[in-house]
């Protein structure tokens, strides 16, 4: 009785290991599909051009954003997944796109629409497959699970229960894969908050001691310490009304970007000693008409990644160009450079890559400076340069 007690936990156990193996797999694959609704966003996009072609032509947003969904379309994981001839549709229009748009008569837009449409439907398609093989993962793991549970209550009524609290785990594991990104909205908004007050009173009083009786370099730490909670508790409260579905509150007003640009330099040398700074700013007058603590935070962002995630012995080039109307700022560092699919992950919320685990960070930065430069009427990018690789931020300039 004692034998095969063990054996049938141990083909239970496996059973359930082997089980959740699969179900894991097929919670990845279900994730990486929900991608394709980026080739929907192109197809949408690609119509609303034709549109406003007739209507008297194609907004520079339009395009942007054109250019820019199409190069994401051959990045997404569901790529791999189509067939060779729509892979190569997705390709020639990235093509196209980054080939200039001067010209093309309205009804090409159309045209392109419609050969992107079988796309968005194997990749719908594809979608809906990958979800159900999670649904199918997950109802082959309940009645594995069950099976177990009537042998092992044949056997001992003690094996049942520990049978049952496995299931359990099980079960709340399901559900926290569904229920889990609502509730880290709804945990980041609260601790942000509860953590506002605390922060600022921190602040307040650091900015209040003196020397005396206190070395100045522990005030000095205290200040700087409070300094870096209160960006990482705005960074919280910014992606907190992203993902509420509120757009971050600005409140533009004409600068010189080249102050500002040359302010972030000095504070990211004073927050990463070790680090080289190196900035090349026009002599020019640079005006914009920006949110100055919005626009401040997100180019300390990129500074502050690139001194984090970049080679200690190569030093950080930070470059403000303005050409066109459009202001850009680049930060590069001395690389290594990453894939494109890495590159294309970290602009989402929460993810960190492999290589930067254990640093500092949360995987919150890039989104919300991607949302700040929207919102300015510009945009945020990457581009492999060299062994490195430069972020940048581009918005309109303005003429006073």
């Amino acid at each position: 009785m004692g034998y095969l007690l063990i054996a049938a936990l141990l083909v239970l156990a496996a059973g359930l290991f082997y089980e959740q193996a699969v179900l894991e797999k097929a919670v990845a694959r279900a994730h990486s599909a929900n991608s394709a609704y980026s080739y929907s966003q192109l197809e949408r996009d690609l119509l609303k051009a034709a549109l406003e072609c007739r209507s008297g032509g194609v907004s520079r947003e339009r395009l942007v954003s054109l250019r820019h969904r199409a190069e994401l379309a051959t990045k997404t994981d569901v790529f791999e997944w189509l067939t060779p001839e729509n892979q190569e549709t997705l390709r020639r229009l990235q093509r196209a796109l980054a080939g200039g748009t001067n010209g093309w008569p309205c009804e090409l837009y159309a045209g392109w629409a419609d050969q992107v449409h079988p796309v968005v439907i194997e990749a719908t398609d594809i979608s809906n497959e990958t979800r159900g093989e999670l649904m199918t993962a997950i109802r082959r793991l309940r009645r594995d699970t069950l099976a177990g549970f009537v042998v092992v209550i044949l056997l001992t009524a003690a094996s049942l229960l520990a049978a049952q609290r496995h299931s359990s785990r099980q079960r709340q594991r399901i559900a926290s894969l569904e229920s889990e990104k609502a509730f880290r909205n709804r945990l980041l908004g609260v601790v942000a908050h509860e953590l506002r007050t605390p922060i600022a009173t921190i602040s307040g009083f650091a900015e209040l001691l003196d020397c005396n009786g206190d070395p100045c370099g522990h005030v000095t730490r205290i200040k700087r310490v409070a300094r870096r909670l209160s960006r990482s508790l705005n960074t919280f409260l910014d992606l907190h009304s992203l993902q509420s579905g509120r757009p971050l509150e600005i409140a533009p007003r004409p600068l010189d970007l080249r102050k500002l640009v040359a302010e972030a330099v000095d504070m990211a040398q004073a927050q990463y000693p070790h680090v080289n700074f190196e900035s090349a700013i026009p002599a020019r007058e640079v005006p914009v008409h920006a949110d100055e603590d919005r626009l401040l935070a997100a180019v300390l962002n990129l500074l502050g990644n690139a001194a984090k995630y970049g080679p200690a012995d190569e030093p950080v080039r930070l470059r403000l160009l303005c050409e066109e109307g459009r202001a850009r700022i680049e930060v590069e560092d001395g690389g290594p450079a990453l894939s494109p699919e890495e590159a294309a992950a970290v602009f989402e919320s929460w993810q960190r890559l492999a290589r930067h685990r254990g640093l500092e960070g949360y995987g919150l930065g890039l989104p919300v400076v991607r949302e700040v430069a929207r919102q300015h009427g510009g945009e945020l990018g990457w581009q492999e340069r060299g062994s490195g690789q430069i972020f940048w931020i581009e918005i309109p300039c303005s003429s006073r």
